[in-house]
C-alpha cells in the first residue's frame, strides 16, 4: 500500500474558462483513500515557504510521526519548463532550487508533478532524482488539460496501489502504459 502527501496551489482562476476553476485534486485523493484505505495528506501552499515549512516539518518529524510510510509526493500545481510554480507567486521554484530545499524529503520516494512542462529537461529531471535520492520522478513534459491530467494522475497512482516494485508500472510494456498510451503520449507523461 502506498500513501500520499499532495501539495496543491490555488486554482484561483482559469482564463480560458472565464470562471473560477473548482477542481480540487483533494476530491480525487478521496476517492483513492476510500477505495484502498490508504492514508492522504493534502496540502494547499500559496508560496515557496508553505512548501519549505511542510517539508521541513515532515522530514524532522519523519521518524515519529510516522510520515516515512508516505511514499508518494505528488504536486498538483502550475508549471514550466523544469519549474513548479504557485498561484500566489511570480516565480516558480526550478527542479535544482527544490532539490536544494529538500533536505532528505524525497528520499526514496516517488514524487510526480501534476504541472505543465515541469518535465521537459530529462537532464534536469534526472539531475533533481539523483540529487533528492528519488526512487521515482514523473510528471508531464508538455502543457496539459487539467481535466486530462487528473484523469492520468488517478490511473497513475490507481495503478501504483498494486505494485511494490515501481520500475514494473512505467515499463513500456506494461499493461498501465498500454492501457492509457494514447492518454500518456498526448500529455508528454515522462519518467526518470
Amino acid at each position: 500500500m502506498h500513501n500520499i502527501i499532495c501539495f496543491e496551489t490555488e486554482w484561483l482562476y482559469n482564463s480560458h474558462k472565464g470562471n473560477q476553476f473548482n477542481l480540487e485534486t483533494k476530491l480525487l485523493l478521496d476517492c483513492l483513500r476510500n477505495f484502498y484505505k490508504c492514508d492522504i495528506i493534502h496540502r494547499h501552499i500559496l508560496y515557496r515557504e508553505d512548501l519549505q515549512y511542510y517539508m521541513d516539518y515532515f522530514t524532522t518529524k519523519r521518524k515519529f510521526a510516522k510520515f516515512d510510510k508516505y511514499d508518494i509526493i505528488y504536486f498538483a500545481c502550475h508549471g514550466r519548463n523544469h519549474t513548479i510554480s504557485f498561484e500566489g507567486e511570480t516565480d516558480g521554484i526550478d527542479l535544482m532550487e527544490l532539490a536544494a530545499m529538500n533536505k532528505n524529503f524525497f528520499s526514496s520516494k516517488i514524487v510526480h508533478f501534476s504541472s505543465c512542462r515541469t518535465l521537459t529537461n530529462e537532464k534536469v529531471a534526472l539531475e533533481f532524482k539523483k540529487q533528492t535520492g528519488a526512487k521515482l520522478v514523473t510528471g508531464y513534459s508538455s502543457s496539459v488539460d487539467a481535466m486530462r491530467s487528473a484523469i492520468a494522475d488517478m490511473a497513475y497512482f490507481n495503478e501504483l496501489m498494486h505494485i511494490k516494485n515501481v520500475g514494473v508500472i512505467l515499463n513500456d510494456t506494461s499493461k498501465f502504459c498500454k492501457t492509457y498510451k494514447s492518454l500518456l503520449e498526448e500529455l508528454k507523461f515522462t519518467k526518470v
